[in-house]
């Protein structure tokens, strides 16, 4: 997705380089990994600084070459591994894939499984959740977590205690916030941003009111994208936009962020990364003024949420060093050095249970949390990481899905659509979709 480029340019800029850190007890016993004798790897990765925290793995494991090749994000990666993978010739050992775009390899029959050289070792070192997104059937395991981005509530702390706007625990409660800050500022200050275009965010929302939009049994898939909590969400985000309630710029652009800089956006849902990006894209403008809080639940008491990108580094069948290349793999995302060095290079909130209780990522005086007044923003997230739902897969023709997602949310904000209408043809499109690319699937 388009996001990855700016991300990696965002937060590299804004936070500092870490010098490799000791690691602990808390991690893989690397040694039980036997591997390949003279292994050279080779590694797709958007990841910035990735190249050195290589290095460090080599120094470490002096028996294995790694070579890392940042050939683009999303996209621009994924082209050129599926054209590789049908060639059957040109797969790297190693690439970095999206969850939500990870069954679309899965499907190809290209990625190896890592369960024979020991992946299940390390399943007790990640967020329970993550290993479903990467052992969709719970047998064969296709890559290793490296990243999450649980949904929580980033909010202007001066904002809100300017129009006396109380932290809703609630959508209730947000919605009638929101309609006092409506009227208190005159119209001027709307309380979020609805995303148009970007399908996961909207996704992640009813995937914490326990929404589900794929299964999978054998070779047969169902697909309900205009599913009852779907169009509950929606409806519910619609109207706040139809009230003048919430804004709706394009994601990741200066006009969004001149709008949050400004103050006429108060509050807004984003992913773990967001406080980072929301950092460096702001800068001085509006730095100490947020703070985030637990996404709002659909019932008082609960404590759900749902999740926004994250992706895992898997091994290709290609590859002539397996072993070694699932041992690179689970010590990057687990081993203290690298998973503190990949968040200050780039921001990448750990899929990792140590590496999210690890003191370095709670640093008051350390974008993001300086950037929200010194809170430990990344409890908020760890918390909120432990409310996603296990049970969510994807689909392998998601790409088309979300792509098509903002044609039909264009459609509806311009007043074309009802939300149900809306769900429905993206639902249609995106059925006629999977079934022409030659998937078994049918509507839940």
């Amino acid at each position: 997705m388009k996001i990855h480029h700016f991300l990696c340019a965002a937060i590299a800029a804004s936070i500092p380089s870490l010098v490799c850190a000791q690691s602990n007890s808390s991690q893989p016993d690397y040694t039980k990994f036997a591997v390949e004798p003279g292994a050279q790897l080779e590694v797709w990765s958007w990841v910035v600084g990735l190249d050195s925290v290589a290095k460090d793995f080599e120094k470490e494991f002096p028996n294995i070459k790694v070579k890392v090749d940042n050939i683009g994000g999303g996209p621009t990666e994924y082209q050129k591994l599926q054209t590789a993978i049908k060639a059957g010739s040109g797969a790297p050992d190693v690439a970095q894939i999206e969850y939500d775009f990870l069954p679309s390899f899965i499907v190809t029959d290209g990625l190896a499984d890592l369960t024979p050289f020991g992946a299940e070792q390390a399943k007790s070192y990640f967020v329970g959740w993550t290993w479903g997104q990467v052992s969709p059937d719970g047998k064969i395991v296709y890559g290793i977590p490296q990243d999450i981005g649980p949904l929580a509530l980033m909010y202007n702390k001066k904002t809100f205690d300017k129009y006396q706007i109380a932290v809703p625990k609630t959508w209730d409660e947000f919605a009638a916030q929101a309609e006092k800050l409506s009227k208190a500022s005159q119209g001027k200050v709307k309380i979020v941003n609805f995303f148009a275009d970007y399908a996961p965010w909207f996704i992640g929302l009813a995937w914490a009111a326990d929404g589900k939009f794929f299964e999978t049994s054998d070779d047969t898939w169902s697909q309900e994208l205009n599913n009852p909590i779907a169009e509950k969400v929606l409806t519910y985000w619609n109207d706040l936009v139809k009230k003048g309630y919430a804004t709706t710029y394009k994601g990741f652009t200066p006009e969004l962020y001149n709008a949050f800089a400004n103050g006429e956006i108060a509050a807004s849902v984003e992913a773990a990364w967001g406080p980072g990006v929301m950092a460096a894209s702001l800068k001085e403008r509006t730095a100490g003024d947020w703070r985030v809080a637990p996404l709002p639940q659909w019932k008082a008491g609960e404590a759900k949420s749902g999740n926004w990108g994250g992706s895992a580094f898997v091994v290709t069948k290609q590859s002539k060093f397996p072993r070694a290349a699932t041992l690179f793999n689970i010590w990057l995302n687990t081993h203290r050095s690298a998973v503190l060095n990949n968040w200050y290079n780039t921001g990448i909130f750990p899929a990792s249970i140590q590496g999210l209780a690890d003191p370095e990522l709670h640093m008051p005086d350390k974008d993001p949390s300086k950037f929200c007044g010194g809170q430990n923003v990344v409890q908020v997230y760890a918390d909120a990481a432990k409310g996603v739902n296990v049970d969510f897969a994807w689909s392998p023709w998601f790409a088309f899905v979300n792509d098509n997602y903002n044609k039909q949310m264009s459609e509806m904000v311009a007043g074309k659509f009802t939300p149900r209408q809306a769900l429905d043809a993206w639902q249609a499109d995106s059925l006629k979709n999977a079934k022409d690319q030659g998937f078994e699937v049918k509507s839940q």
